[in-house]
């Protein structure tokens, strides 16, 4: 089996207006969102261009995008769809990203003008910073994060810029949460503006959110895609909407989509879950329906300040020691019952898992 590297030397000769965008090159151009476009250019840019200046020497090691990121897949595929006919003329605009501590918001988004005269938006997952972090935990308590609000935003200010092009909204981790926000939460006249929404292993909304009317409005132009062994993506609700497709990596490295593996112009399928995958939503999932939204705010406040407790501003700022003291101080917390700090113990664990790619 292949996956998107391999997947863009065998399709790159297809052009969009022969063959339509797909879930796969949804999930190239969500990665994609990772890169600091403001670093490339402040206007409009082909896609090839950008690539031929960002790694002029294709030393893809060269940028790092955070520490949990897949940089160097990134530059990589990056490059290789600037080489290639099917991405090459695609037009870059809009980037736009907001990173505040006062406000608990970490949020980027960028646009992506396909040859067929569709347009692609493209919302950043989670990065680095810890503030990013800390507003995902929101997710369990606050009906509508900062994030969230900003992708409603920029989808209607696209939509009113570009009054004759129709949209995919794609995105990877968080941004696959706010790819289906801003579906479900945008005006009623956009709606049917929106071609598809593709989410990769992005964490789901509480059930009122999940089976009210303006989700049930856009439901069949959701493509939701989790690996078997998912743990971000089964996280909340998503009202069993959700595509298993084979992760090559185990545990939590299947988060990086480029471990999964593809066939044709599609991700391989499978079933079902792993048990490793059901065993995940359950935990986190029923742990979570047991906590009032003040004590999920409490466990959030009380994760959150242990870890700045520790002086890191973002995931690289933490050595092994660092987080071995982290769970060690956490463990030995007093103020909390020892399911919530079980259930915090191993959120850690499986988030620093990531930080050993």
């Amino acid at each position: 089996m292949i996956n998107q590297l391999e997947y863009l030397k065998w399709r790159g000769d297809l052009s969009f207006s022969k063959d339509k965008l797909n879930e796969v090159d949804g999930s190239i151009l969500a990665m994609l969102s990772y890169i600091d476009y403001d670093s490339i250019s402040k206007e409009p840019i082909r896609l090839s261009d950008a690539a031929a200046s960002y790694c002029p020497d294709n030393r893809y090691d060269s940028v790092k995008l955070g520490l949990i990121i897949p940089s160097k897949k990134i530059n990589q595929i990056f490059c290789l769809s600037g080489e290639s006919a099917r991405f090459s003329d695609v037009v870059i605009s809009d980037f736009e990203w907001r990173t505040s501590i006062e406000e608990c918001c970490q949020f980027a988004a960028v646009t992506y003008h396909l040859p067929s005269g569709r347009a692609a938006i493209a919302y950043r997952g989670t990065d680095d910073s810890l503030v990013g972090w800390r507003e995902d935990c929101c997710l369990s308590y606050l009906d509508e994060i900062p994030a969230q609000r900003c992708a409603v935003e920029y989808f209607e200010r696209m939509a009113e810029k570009y009054p004759n092009e129709k949209f995919y909204l794609v995105g990877h981790s968080k941004g696959g949460n706010l790819a289906v926000y801003a579906a479900v939460k945008c005006k009623d006249e956009l709606k049917c503006r929106i071609v598809r929404v593709y989410a990769y292993d992005g964490p789901g909304f509480s059930k009122e959110f999940t089976r009210s009317k303006d989700f049930s409005a856009v439901s069949r132009k959701l493509c939701i895609i989790v690996p078997q062994s998912s743990f971000i993506g089964t996280m909340f609700d998503m009202k069993g909407k959700y595509t298993v497709v084979n992760g090559t990596a185990r545990g939590p490295y299947q988060h990086d989509c480029f471990t999964w593996a593809v066939e044709q112009n599609a991700f391989a399928r499978l079933p079902e879950l792993s048990e490793r995958g059901k065993r995940n939503a359950l935990q986190f999932n029923q742990s979570m329906e047991r906590m009032t939204k003040e004590e999920k705010r409490e466990f959030a406040d009380t994760l959150f300040e242990a870890i700045e407790s520790t002086g890191a501003k973002s995931l690289t700022d933490f050595s092994s020691g660092t987080i071995k003291k982290l769970v060690t101080l956490i463990k030995n917390y007093s103020g909390m019952d020892k399911e919530k700090r079980t259930l915090m113990v191993s959120l850690l664990l499986k988030l620093f898992d990531f930080k050993k790619t």
